[in-house]
């Protein structure tokens, strides 16, 4: 308990760092190493193979994560009231399949090199990006939380778009450290949301491309309430401003692994128009989840507490 606990303050701190520590090869960590190799392994398994076996596993396990299966479900309901119970188990199902693919296929992502991933990977409306490179702009990519959102930041490294984002460090440091080394394999820079947001703007300002999640729920204080599919929900409404401060446009982007082809999609929106009025902002960002998140809703982080703060308490 007490080395839980100093991991947490460790992960928590404002100005907390990534590194590597000889405590890591102590015993209690020999389970996440044996993970490790194990997810090595399966890097090099045809992805076929590992996608048919990863969606068995993953609509069992999300039997058994009654916990996460719960949340899916009340975040379902609430977004989707007209579909029938059996609708909604389908994509929770199904959601769960991606979920176990997209874990299996870490290794692959971490180790393999940039021609394979490239070929593992599709860009639907890249002109969108292009464009505003071209122009001069420095770019905020608006990422909506996707299943494949880390494997689609780290592609689009691969293509000489280095990334910067912010994170919630992992609980266990030995996990924070080594995700964070996958992460930034090819460049860009993650930093802890701890830190605050400056740094995150500095390095959009310097040309990386801005990696921005923002659908979690941050509590009443610091969001505004907006619709949000057949709901409404607590909304970060700064995403303009962000913009302005950056010196930015903001693009859409949403990340899918599509076992059906077996490739990492990333679908693009045109630079999104963002009014001064926070309701509005938080609003335009609340329709583009809507669109990328309707046609593959399994795609989705159901999972997440999304809606965890209503109003009037």
């Amino acid at each position: 308990m007490a080395d839980s606990q100093q991991n947490i303050r460790l992960t928590a701190r404002v100005g907390y760092e990534p590194h590597f520590s000889w405590s890591y090869l102590k015993p209690k960590y020999w389970g996440i190493w044996l993970g490790v190799f194990f997810l090595l392994l399966l890097a090099f398994i045809p992805f076929r193979l590992r996608d048919k076996f990863a969606a068995k596993l993953g609509v069992w396990i999300g039997h058994k994560a009654k916990k996460q299966r719960k949340r899916a479900q009340i975040n379902l309901s609430y977004c989707f009231p007209k579909w029938t119970t059996q609708q909604r188990e389908q994509v929770i199902d199904e959601m769960f399949a991606v979920v176990a693919q997209v874990m299996f296929g870490i290794g692959e992502i971490a180790v393999r090199s940039k021609k394979h991933l490239q070929k593992r990977s599709e860009f639907i409306g890249i002109e969108h990006i292009q464009k505003a490179k071209s122009e001069g702009y420095n770019i905020i990519l608006m990422v909506p939380h996707g299943w494949a959102i880390d494997a689609s930041g780290i592609i689009l490294h691969t293509h000489g778009m280095p990334m910067t984002s912010m994170y919630n460090p992992h609980r266990n440091p030995l996990v924070d450290w080594l995700w964070t080394i996958v992460r930034q394999r090819f460049g860009g820079k993650m930093h802890a949301r701890q830190n605050g947001i400056k740094p995150f703007l500095t390095s959009v300002r310097q040309g990386e491309m801005g990696y921005y999640l923002p659908d979690e729920d941050f509590g009443a204080e610091q969001s505004v309430f907006v619709d949000f599919f057949a709901t409404y929900k607590a909304t970060l409404p700064g995403l303009n401003k962000m913009a302005k401060l950056a010196k930015a446009v903001v693009i859409p982007m949403f990340p899918r692994y599509n076992a059906k082809i077996g490739k990492y999609e990333m679908e693009i929106h045109p630079t999104m128009l963002l009014s001064d009025e926070p309701e509005k902002s938080a609003r335009a960002m609340n329709e583009e989840i809507e669109s990328f998140v309707t046609p593959t809703p399994e795609q989705y982080v159901w999972i997440l507490q999304l809606l965890r703060t209503r109003k009037d308490g």
